[in-house]
């Protein structure tokens, strides 16, 4: 049984340190009662994973019979089948995309996005009447612009590209404590946890104005809340339990322990009760005696808040003030009928307990996450969830596996066992019937050399018989059916566990493409439970480095960080703006995207043989998410229409300057005739002044060609009437001799 858990409903001067000692006791009782079953059954389940044998699971197979034997021919081992399976899961996990968005949830998100969205529209009126005033010849002093789309158009661009300028510091901010943190090997970590143990856990909060984010040990969670809720940080309280080394211990907590209480754990480390215990720890090494238990406790306790209402005579209207607790009301106030009425809402506590009575840092957290809207709804810094614990005691997926693990590494026992008895045929021979004077050897060697057994069945005082030789098959025929039991075991536990053989790349030469890919597309719908419920624990840790980074930064933060494609990127975040904002994370659906990422690898592979570059493609390949690709495929379509309209434009200026270039010649060629001729006619005017020429002969009388050419014309003329008229005849002939 465990202590009463002390009132929690009392106000803030009652809480002493006596109550918070009582308080962190009760709750340890609770903790504790039953905890040491817990936490060996959760070891075991990390041993099952890593192949460790536990001789009380094969006792009734090696010692049927309540006896052990030496020398026997067969021992047990671990044939690993849990372990292939989680190992594919968790590279899985490791290539799986993380993807997520920043929305801004304040009231006044919407009033900001309608005022910048008039303001867009504005501006795009005005810049259409300025190019209009330029248009008309009128001075506006401002350049005319290309002409903007209409104001209907733009407000729809504008909705579907609008972001909130606080979502883009969230944003920023988010990627920066995900490397600052490390946050993706550490959820691979949980995510190892969540398959072996069916349990993850994770602590986050502020340490030294900076966001922390850790995975803890399922062996060292403890924590209660209700039964309809999935997630510690929902709960009542949780409890943590490390043990350290005294330096560890004075590294993190020596500022709260006065010089005596450093010199007690360091003298007094691996003695006493308060030392490390096999029993409650996640590591057995007896030789680790010096560690030292902290449990570090967190529950919700509740706080009283007091709002005062009073008459103000300068405005003469009913106030209302929010006021601490304890706050007692004035005098004067009195007079004018100021009242206080309290509320209670649940504030969150926290502990340490070093060894069994070291007790520091008991007070209220120091970063408190409640929601604006309801203050009672407070919580923890930490979380984690179970797999599979509604109605019913909690499993995971390697506890699954353990009854195909054990029969599995029994039955390859007895196929040991079998080899071993297994002698084949031997023939039985009467040892008389080697021929006298014969040896062994000399017999052997007969019979192995020629296939021949020599027997001389008249020897002196021996009396032989052909039934004298007879055959015994010591052969074992169970061999086979222990290799397809071992088979039907394996495929059992991948129909269970949700991964089969084509998941894991056991393609056979019968599996045609098709069916393979549905037994694939098959197992991954038994698994997509895991990653859903994952995805949970992801997406509240996620918020809550984001709500903690509010504090953290409360005096600002100026930083860097490394994107996807090796640029570093700059931000600097305003504390005010920046702790107003009510900041939400979306996480998207890691099956759909994976899907199609696959789908516009393949594409990209299409773009590489229609002709984009390689390194276009590799850029799109190495995307980490679907928007991400989405742009740098818009990107290489702009690059490529870019490219297609400067190879017109280059062709047409190649045209131009082919069309230039031969009418230059031409015009080269006619200048070079023009001076040619000027020349000639230069030469022949120097010829003419050096030498008179004679006079030019008459010219020929033509009159008479003129006249003869005159005739003929006539005479073709006159031809051509008269076959006009022939013809006339001829078609009105023609026509008389159709009406007939």
């Amino acid at each position: 049984m465990y202590s009463e858990i002390p009132n929690q409903r009392i106000p803030q001067a009652r809480k002493t340190k006596q109550w918070a000692i009582d308080t962190m006791e009760a709750f340890f009782s609770i903790a504790e009662d039953g905890i040491t079953n817990r936490k060996e059954e959760l070891r075991r389940l990390y041993d099952y994973y890593n192949g460790v044998i536990h001789d009380d699971d094969y006792r009734y197979v090696v010692q049927p019979y309540g006896k052990t034997r030496k020398n026997f021919p067969s021992k047990m081992r671990n044939y690993p089948l849990i372990k292939p399976i989680i190992d594919l899961l968790l590279g899985e996990k490791a290539k799986r995309p993380f993807n997520y968005s920043v929305t801004v949830q304040n009231s006044d998100s919407v009033s900001r996005m309608e005022e910048e969205k008039k303001q867009v529209v504005l501006e795009s009126m005005k810049q259409a009447f300025v190019n209009e005033m330029n248009a008309m010849g009128m001075e506006t002093g401002v350049p005319s612009q290309e002409q903007p789309q209409l104001p209907e158009e733009l407000a729809k661009m504008f909705e579907r590209s609008y972001t909130d300028t606080r979502a883009i510091l969230g944003q920023k901010g988010m990627n920066y404590i995900l490397q600052d943190c490390h946050v993706h090997e550490k959820l691979q970590k949980a995510w190892f946890h969540f398959l072996v143990a069916g349990e993850a856990y994770t602590e986050r909060g502020v340490k030294n104005e900076s966001v922390f984010y850790d995975v803890l040990n399922p062996l060292d969670v403890d924590y209660d809340l209700d039964p309809d809720l999935d997630y510690v940080e929902d709960g009542d309280w949780a409890m943590v339990t490390k043990y350290m080394h005294p330096s560890s211990v004075v590294e993190k907590w020596g500022r709260d322990l006065t010089p005596e209480q450093i010199d007690q754990v360091f003298q007094s480390s691996g003695s006493g009760s308060f030392a490390y215990d096999s029993t409650f720890s996640s590591r057995q090494d007896e030789l680790r005696d010096r560690l030292v238990r902290v449990r570090i406790l967190y529950w919700q306790s509740m706080q009283r808040t007091g709002f005062m209402s009073f008459f103000d005579p300068e405005t003469g209207a009913m106030e209302m003030i929010e006021v601490e607790d304890g706050f007692r009301i004035p005098k004067e106030l009195k007079e004018f009928g100021a009242k206080i009425t309290w509320e209670w809402h649940n504030l969150v506590y926290q502990g340490i307990c070093i060894e069994e009575d070291m007790y520091i840092n008991m007070r209220p957290f120091d970063n408190q996450r409640m929601s604006i809207n309801n203050p009672s709804k407070n919580k923890l810094p930490i979380n984690g969830r179970k797999y599979s614990d509604i109605n019913s005691k909690n499993v995971s997926l390697v506890m699954l596996g353990i009854p195909y693990q054990l029969n599995y590494n029994t039955y390859k026992y007895r196929l040991e066992l079998a080899i071993a008895r297994s002698k084949d045929i031997i023939a039985q021979l009467d040892i008389n019937l080697i021929p006298k004077k014969w040896d062994m050897d000399k017999f052997m060697y007969y019979v192995e050399g020629t296939g021949i057994a020599w027997i001389d069945y008249n020897k002196e005082g021996v009396k032989l018989s052909p039934q004298h030789q007879s055959v015994l098959d010591l052969s074992m025929k169970t061999m086979g059916t222990y290799v397809e039991l071992l088979n039907s075991i394996q495929m059992e536990w991948e129909r269970v566990s949700g991964v089969n053989r084509q998941r894991m790349g056991g393609m056979t030469q019968y599996d045609g493409k098709a069916t393979s890919q549905q037994a694939i597309v098959q197992s991954a719908h038994t698994t997509e439970d895991l990653y859903r419920k994952f995805a949970g624990i992801e997406q509240r840790d996620l918020q809550a480095l984001l709500d903690y980074s509010k504090e953290a930064w409360i005096s600002g933060k100026e930083a860097q960080y490394v994107l996807p494609d090796g640029a570093v990127e700059f931000f600097s975040i305003d504390p005010l703006p920046y702790l107003e904002a009510d900041l939400g994370i979306f996480v998207s659906d890691a099956t759909k995207e994976l899907e199609k990422l696959a789908l516009m690898r393949e594409f990209g592979m299409g773009m590489l043989q229609n002709g984009t570059p390689a390194s276009t493609v590799a850029d799109i390949v190495d995307s980490e998410n679907f928007v991400m690709m989405k742009d740098k495929i818009k990107e290489a379509e702009a690059k490529m229409q870019e490219l297609e309209a400067a190879q017109g434009q280059a062709e047409q200026e190649a045209k131009a300057a082919e069309l230039e270039m031969k009418e230059k010649e031409r015009n080269d060629i006619n200048i070079n005739l023009q001076l040619d001729r000027e020349n000639k006619i230069q030469v022949a005017e120097i010829n003419n002044q050096e030498t008179p020429l004679p006079p030019p002969p008459p010219a020929p009388d033509t009159s008479h060609q003129d006249r003869a050419m005159d005739i003929k014309d006539r005479e073709v003329s006159e031809k051509e009437r008269s076959n006009r008229a022939k013809e006339d005849i001829s078609r009105k002939a023609a026509n008389k001799k159709d009406k007939k």
